[in-house]
């Protein structure tokens, strides 16, 4: 506008001392806010988040019995064992397989239960999956589940990890904005968590702080070791089990190595793991198909995910007990 006003300028420039003027103000506020949060709630999910619950063993997990939709419609059905799931699962183990992991297995806000890897890996397979991926979980949050919680609902346990996992502990969810564990009363707060969290947080030195206790190479080591016992005892419980370790885009770029501290923890305990780095489908991709099955540097867009359930699906087929 002239005079360097703009919109700001008329606005201060209107008479609110006016009760008319102010009144009216305050009434398009109101209803700029309302539309706002409408919007919000419609159109990004925003306001219905799934939610958690804590438990001391193993961190935190889906409250089950939930549906809701998020970014982009993406559709979330939790079952009654707080799976991912289709539908409710009985007490009959036989065709089933539980996934297990962080939040590249849970698939994160914008990825539907129908295209996740673990529904798309059992696609034309006599198989029901149930995914008990968490956010921010770690090796030691899936011990506490599986063996601490002999929480073991299926006849095949697949197990998908990024490295980060084994330096993580035990984690409990505690000042992540996408941990909820009640709803919030308006959109616009959690919209204002997860600027906060953007924007205003250092993520990393709170991750340091969260973790610095012990050293690297302990978390690591006693990681590897909790994996092994947990194999050890799904297979005493006459369970399959299959160890997938899920590479970062750099990796599969080839700007980065893989965690040679993990991977020799892993050989030393005589850990069974599936790096699927090693994949012809994926070493034989070009630089650009690569580059689309990631969202950022650990998780995946649909794309992703269904090239994770392709190669999940063939190594099903190898180990899965019905």
């Amino acid at each position: 506008m002239r005079g360097g006003k703009g919109l700001l300028g008329w606005i201060g420039a209107l008479p609110w001392h006016n009760p008319m003027t102010l009144a009216t103000g305050l009434a398009f506020l109101m209803l700029f806010a309302i539309g706002a949060e409408v919007a919000l709630k419609s159109f990004t999910g925003l306001g219905r988040p799934v939610l958690f619950y804590e438990n001391p063993v193993y961190g935190y997990r889906m409250k089950p019995n939930q549906e809701t939709w998020r970014f982009g419609g993406a559709h979330f059905k939790i079952n009654n064992l707080g799976l991912r799931a289709a539908e409710d699962w009985d007490d009959d183990i036989r065709g089933k397989v539980m996934f297990v992991g962080d939040s590249v297995t849970y698939g994160g806000n914008h990825i539907s239960n129908e295209d996740l890897f673990s529904t798309l890996a059992v696609k034309g397979l006599p198989l029901k999956s149930g995914n008990a991926g968490i956010p921010n979980w770690g090796v030691e949050n899936v011990y506490g589940l599986v063996v601490e919680e002999q929480f073991v609902p299926a006849a095949t346990v697949v197990t998908t990890f990024i490295e980060d996992d084994f330096y993580r502990g035990l984690q409990q969810g505690k000042n992540k904005p996408w941990i909820k564990y009640e709803t919030p009363a308006l959109a616009m707060s959690e919209l204002a968590d997860f600027v906060w969290h953007r924007y205003f947080t250092d993520v990393q030195a709170q991750s340091r702080r969260e973790r610095e206790g012990v050293p690297e190479d302990v978390r690591v080591e006693r990681a590897a070791q909790k994996l092994k016992a947990m194999d050890e005892y799904l297979k005493r419980e006459g369970r399959a089990h299959l160890i997938l370790i899920s590479p970062t885009r750099k990796e599969v770029l080839g700007l980065q190595p893989r965690d040679a501290r993990v991977k020799a923890a892993l050989e030393r305990h005589g850990v069974d793991a599936v790096y699927l780095l090693d994949k012809p489908r994926i070493v034989g991709a070009s630089q650009e198909e690569k580059r689309d099955w990631y969202m950022d540097n650990d998780h995946l867009t649909p794309k992703g995910h269904a090239v994770w359930g392709e190669l999940i699906g063939d190594e099903l087929k190898r180990v899965v007990r019905k």
